[in-house]
């Protein structure tokens, strides 16, 4: 028996033709931007007669959302197949990870495919102004690669370390360097910049957002993520969402200094490791061989990741506890350690994993993002509006959501 409508309302109720015809809009287009897909997959997935989703994808087609493509399949005869995507060149977003040593950017198309990406360091102690400039001195060469003018973005996302408010300016920052960054209003001086959509968010939560759409908390509801690179700090899914908090800044527990976050990297066997100490990296290598004050420092290390991450499991209760950052190749030497020294504090630890998405998860997060914002900027369109919207419509939904 076909469903009546592929996505529900938010009440629960369908309330006219019109509306159902707007909540299936939806639905298709969701489909197809998770992959390409044929009226027979479209029809097969969603419940709807063929007649119906016919219909649907051919009006996203006329509107300029979708663009469908023949492709015969091997050993069926008559006509090919249509297959329906996401109209080439439609839109992209953009994410920029801004950190006290790096910046990061990478461009997708409205589906998160990755387009391409680029990144510069920056010394720790550039002023504000420079280290905006060098944000969008990257940015705009990686656009240019790809031939992609800054007009042609739909959403902009900028990640930050520290405390983020709900308007966008850097509440608070607790690590050394980055001089003139707190209380910087992010989006508005990018939004000077772009005429997309600008989001802003710490890159702890960022890192969560990542994970959660595309790594190893993905299908999982309640996680603790560790944010653990040349800075340490966590951040808590809850109910399948990144937790803020009231001033964006549910991410800062690395600031307690009794956890010993704060200068984590730079300290841990410095009793034990000669002058100059090795990088992290190589102390990594040599725990490795077995060298055995290299493995001395690194259960120093892992001792004191697990304290602060026990905290946060205590607090929260979580399924999973997710390792990321610059540290997180190194799990395979620390994790065994780390996780002996969970189970002591907690009474009952969740699963402990490693992520394996590397230094893109805050600039991939801030793609997480993008994505989500412009599917709520559609969920309250088909609840809103009487049709539903073009491209060009949302494009200009999504400027006055963010605004």
């Amino acid at each position: 028996m076909s469903q009546e409508a592929l996505v529900q309302s938010s009440g629960g109720a369908v309330g006219s033709r019109s509306l159902l015809r707007r909540m299936n809009s939806l639905g298709i287009l969701r489909a197809v931007m998770d992959e390409p897909q044929t009226l027979r997959d479209l029809t097969a997935s969603s419940g709807l007669s063929r007649t119906a989703v016919d219909a649907v994808a051919g009006d996203l087609v006329g509107m300029g959302w979708l663009e469908a493509s023949e492709i015969a399949s091997s050993g069926r005869l008559g006509r090919p197949a249509a297959t329906y995507r996401v109209a080439s060149q439609l839109g992209y977003f953009l994410s920029i990870d801004i950190g006290a040593n790096h910046i990061y950017a990478v461009v997708t198309d409205l589906t998160g495919q990755v387009q391409g990406h680029l990144t510069d360091p920056i010394d720790e102690m550039a002023s504000a102004s420079d280290r905006v400039a060098a944000a969008l001195d990257v940015s705009d060469r990686l656009l240019a690669d790809l031939a992609v003018s800054r007009d042609a973005l739909w959403v902009v996302t900028i990640g930050s370390p520290g405390a983020i408010s709900a308007s966008g300016v850097v509440s608070h920052f607790g690590g050394s360097g980055m001089p003139g960054w707190i209380g910087l209003d992010l989006r508005e001086r990018f939004g000077r910049e772009f005429p997309a959509a600008v989001l802003v968010e710490g890159d702890v939560a960022l890192g969560a957002h990542a994970e959660l759409t595309i790594g190893a908390a993905k299908n999982y509801s309640d996680v603790v993520y560790v944010l653990c690179g040349i800075r340490t700090s966590g951040a808590s899914i809850v109910g399948g969402k990144v937790h803020r908090g009231v001033h964006g800044a549910a991410g800062i527990v690395g600031e307690m200094p009794e956890l010993r976050w704060a200068e984590l990297n730079e300290l841990y066997g410095t009793s034990v490791l000669g002058t100059p100490r090795p990088s992290r990296e190589q102390i990594f290598e040599l725990a490795r061989a077995g060298d055995p004050m290299a493995v001395t420092a690194v259960d120093e290390f892992a001792d004191d990741l697990a304290t602060g991450a026990a905290a946060m499991t205590l607090t929260l209760d979580p399924e999973l506890l997710v390792i990321g950052g610059g540290s997180s190749p190194g799990a395979d030497v620390f994790l065994p350690r780390f996780e002996k020294t969970l189970r002591e504090i907690c009474p009952l630890p969740p699963a402990v994993l490693a992520s394996t998405l590397g230094s893109e998860a805050v600039a991939m997060g801030g793609i997480s993002l993008a994505g989500n914002h412009l599917n709520s900027v559609l969920e309250s369109a088909v609840r809103d509006r009487d049709a539903f919207p073009s491209p060009s419509e949302a494009f200009g939904l999504l400027q006055q959501e963010a605004a």
